[in-house]
C-alpha cells in the first residue's frame, strides 16, 4: 500500500500505511486509566480515603514541621507528602474528565461537589503544614533549598519562603479556605450557564442548530455573510438582559473575592498573586505588557493591509479572521494527525513517538458533541499520562490547535523524571511546548504551498500571532482595569464592563476597524472563560509566543543541535524559576530587547504582508 487509508467505526479509526499500522481512538478511554463509572466502588474507596489520608498525616506531621532540623527530615516529609497528594487527587481528576465530556450530567455534578466538600475539609486538617513552614521561618527553609541533599526541591523551598510573607494566621487560612467553596460554586455556574447554551444560524436556507465551538468556527469562513452571522448567532445569546447580568454579577463576584485576597495577604497590586504563582517579576510582566501595547500599531497596519487585499470599503471586526481565499480548504481529523506526525517525525523521534502514544491509547478526545466543554486543553500531572481534549471542526485553525495540545501532552511526559513537587512548569513555561509545535507546524505546511496558498498562510499566521500576543494582551488590560476599579471600592456592572473591553479593543485595533455592536453592547469580555477561571492567566500566551520566537530562531541558526537544549527546557518542569532556566539557556527575559527582538520578527510578517497588497 502506498497511500494512506483509514478505516471507521465507533470512535475508533484504524490507520493503515506501508510504514504503520495504527488504530486510533478519538474518544477518551478513561476506564482503561481511571475507573469504570461513578458507581465503580474502586472510585468511592478512593474518595473514602481522603480524609483518612489528611489525619493519617496530620497525626505524623502536626508540631514537627516546626521543628525540622536536618535535610532528611525535610525529605522524608516531601515523599510522604507527594504520596498522600497523588492519591488524594486520582478520583478528582477522573470526574472533572467526565466533567469536561458533558457539562450538563447532573450525576456527575452532584459527585463532584460531594468531593469538593470532602476536599475542603481535608485542607482544613491540613492547614498547619503552611503555619509550621512559617514558623520554621525563611532563613532555614532557605538553607534546606541551599543543600545538595534537597537539590531536587530547591525551587520548591525557594517559592515556600518567599511565600511566607503572603501566609495568614491559621484561623484566617481557616476561614479563606471554607468560602472557597462558594467561589468554585460561581465560577461552576458560569461553566455549567455557557455549556448549555445552543446557538442558531440559517446558512443557505437550512437552518441549523450548533455548539459554541461550531459556531465561533464559522468564524473564519470565506463568506462574509456567514462570519456575520456567525457573530450575531453568538450576540444573541450572550446579549440577552438575562446573561449579562448573569455573567456580570458573576464576574464582579469573581473580582471581587480576588481583591479581598490581595488586600489581606498584602500583595502590592492586583497582578501580584498571578506573577507570585508564576515565579515571574512584577517588572518582568509589566515589561512584557508595556512592549506588546507599544507594538499595538502593527496591528492596525496589518487590518488595513488586508482591508485592502478583501477589496472592502469598511473592516469590520468579524473581518479579522477572514480567509483571503473564497475557497476555504477543510482538514479531516485524519489530515491534522498527518500533518502533526510528519512535522513531529522531522523534528525529533521523542515527541513522534509519545504523539503516537496519545493517538493510540484513547487519551485524545476530538470532536465537539453537546454539553462537551468548548475550547481545548491538555491535563497531566505527575506519574500519569497525559489527556488531551479537542473540539475538531476541519479548520485550519484546528490542525494548529491539535498539535498545541499534543505539545502540552508532550511537555507533560517530558517533565515527569522532576519531583511532584517541582513537576508543573509555571504557566509562561508551560506554553513553550505547545506554542513551538505550532511553529514547527507552520513552516511544515508553508513549504508545501503555492504563491496563492502562501499568502493565505502568511494571513492566518500573522492571525495568530495577533491572536496570541496581542490580544491576549488587550484581556490582561482589560481585566488589570476592572480589578483595579473594584479594588479601590467602585462597584461595577456589565455596562462598566462592556464599556472598558471597547476601550481596550480600539487601543489594540485603532480606529479603523468598525464593529458589529455598539460599545453598550460589547459582550465579547463574557465569553473568555480564561478571566473567570484564572484571572490575569492570559499573559501567558504572550510570553510563550515571545518566547518562542526566540527559540525557533536559535533552532534555525542550529538545527537538530539545538533540540537537546529544547528539551532540558521542557524537562525542567517547575524545578528553575522562569528566569533563572531561560538565563542558562542564553535568554534574558528582563531586558525589553528579549520582547522587542518578537516585535520586530511580527514586523517583518507585517511588511511583507503589506507587500501582498502592492502585488495584487
Amino acid at each position: 500500500m502506498e497511500e494512506n487509508q483509514y478505516i471507521y467505526g465507533n470512535g475508533t479509526e484504524i490507520f493503515i500505511s506501508s510504514k504503520i499500522a495504527m488504530i486510533i481512538q478519538t474518544n477518551w478511554n478513561l476506564s482503561k486509566y481511571f475507573f469504570s463509572w461513578l458507581d465503580d466502588p474502586r472510585l468511592q474507596a478512593n474518595i473514602d480515603a481522603i480524609l483518612p489520608l489528611a489525619e493519617d498525616f496530620a497525626k505524623k506531621y502536626q508540631n514537627i514541621i516546626k521543628t525540622f532540623t536536618t535535610p532528611e527530615q525535610v525529605l522524608a516529609y516531601y515523599a510522604d507528602y507527594e504520596k498522600m497528594s497523588h492519591e488524594m487527587g486520582t478520583g478528582g481528576v477522573y470526574l472533572s474528565y467526565l466533567q469536561s465530556l458533558d457539562t450538563q450530567d447532573n450525576a456527575v455534578i452532584k459527585k463532584m461537589g460531594e468531593l469538593e466538600c470532602i476536599f475542603i475539609e481535608a485542607s482544613s486538617k491540613l492547614l498547619f503544614i503552611s503555619q509550621e513552614w512559617k514558623e520554621l521561618g525563611y532563613e532555614k527553609i532557605m538553607s534546606f533549598a541551599n543543600n545538595p541533599l534537597l537539590k531536587d526541591y530547591k525551587n520548591a523551598l525557594v517559592s515556600k519562603a518567599d511565600n511566607l510573607k503572603y501566609l495568614l494566621g491559621e484561623r484566617e487560612e481557616f476561614v479563606l479556605n471554607e468560602k472557597s467553596r462558594a467561589l468554585g460554586v460561581v465560577e461552576g455556574l458560569r461553566e455549567e450557564l455557557t455549556n448549555s447554551y445552543s446557538f442558531e444560524i440559517e446558512i443557505n436556507g437550512e437552518k441549523k442548530t450548533m455548539t459554541e465551538e461550531e459556531i465561533r468556527s464559522l468564524r473564519t469562513s470565506p463568506d462574509r455573510e456567514i462570519r456575520q452571522k456567525s457573530y450575531e448567532s453568538l450576540r444573541t445569546v450572550y446579549n440577552t438582559k438575562q446573561a449579562q447580568i448573569t455573567l456580570g454579577n458573576i464576574y464582579s463576584g469573581i473580582v471581587k473575592d480576588w481583591a479581598s485576597d490581595v488586600k489581606l495577604r498584602g500583595y502590592k497590586t492586583v497582578m501580584e498573586p498571578r506573577n507570585t504563582s508564576e515565579e515571574l517579576e512584577n517588572e518582568v510582566v509589566d515589561i512584557l505588557i508595556q512592549e506588546v501595547q507599544t507594538a499595538y500599531p502593527l496591528f492596525a497596519r496589518f487590518i488595513e493591509a488586508k482591508r485592502k487585499l478583501l477589496g472592502l470599503n469598511t473592516f469590520y471586526n468579524y473581518d479579522t479572521t477572514a480567509p483571503l481565499s473564497t475557497i476555504e480548504k477543510e482538514f479531516s481529523f485524519e489530515d491534522s494527525m498527518k500533518l502533526h506526525l510528519d512535522t513531529m517525525k522531522d523534528f525529533d523521534q521523542e515527541f513522534y513517538d509519545y504523539s503516537i502514544d496519545m493517538f493510540e491509547s484513547g487519551r485524545i478526545d476530538a470532536f465537539p458533541k453537546y454539553g462537551k466543554r468548548g475550547g481545548a486543553f491538555a491535563s497531566y500531572r505527575q506519574g500519569e499520562s497525559s489527556f488531551v481534549l479537542l473540539n475538531h471542526t476541519g479548520k485550519l485553525r484546528d490542525v494548529s490547535t491539535l498539535s498545541h495540545e499534543l505539545g502540552h501532552a508532550t511537555h507533560g511526559h517530558l517533565s515527569q523524571e522532576q519531583k511532584p513537587a517541582v513537576y508543573d512548569s509555571p504557566l509562561p513555561l508551560a506554553e513553550t511546548a505547545s506554542i513551538f509545535n505550532e511553529m514547527l507546524l507552520s513552516e511544515k505546511i508553508r513549504k508545501e504551498l503555492s504563491v496563492e496558498e502562501y499568502k493565505e498562510f502568511l494571513n492566518e499566521k500573522l492571525s495568530d500571532v495577533f491572536a496570541t500576543i496581542f490580544r491576549q494582551i488587550q484581556y490582561i488590560t482589560f481585566e488589570r482595569r476592572a480589578h483595579e476599579a473594584i479594588f479601590s471600592g467602585q462597584e461595577l456592572t456589565y455596562h462598566d464592563f462592556n464599556r472598558m473591553w471597547r476601550e481596550e479593543q480600539v487601543k489594540m485595533c485603532g480606529t479603523n476597524m468598525k464593529h458589529d455592536v455598539p460599545a453598550e453592547e460589547e459582550s465579547t469580555w463574557s465569553m473568555i472563560p480564561h478571566i473567570f477561571a484564572s484571572p490575569f492567566y492570559c499573559y501567558a500566551y504572550a510570553f510563550g509566543n515571545i518566547l518562542v520566537f526566540a527559540l525557533y530562531n536559535r533552532y534555525q541558526k542550529e538545527g537538530t543541535s539545538f533540540v537537546e537544549s529544547y528539551k532540558d527546557i521542557l524537562r525542567a518542569g517547575g524545578s528553575r524559576r522562569p528566569k533563572d532556566l531561560l538565563a542558562e539557556h542564553g535568554f534574558d527575559i528582563t531586558s525589553p530587547k528579549f520582547y522587542r527582538d518578537a516585535m520586530e520578527e511580527v514586523e517583518k510578517m507585517v511588511v511583507e504582508f503589506e507587500g501582498l497588497v502592492e502585488e495584487k
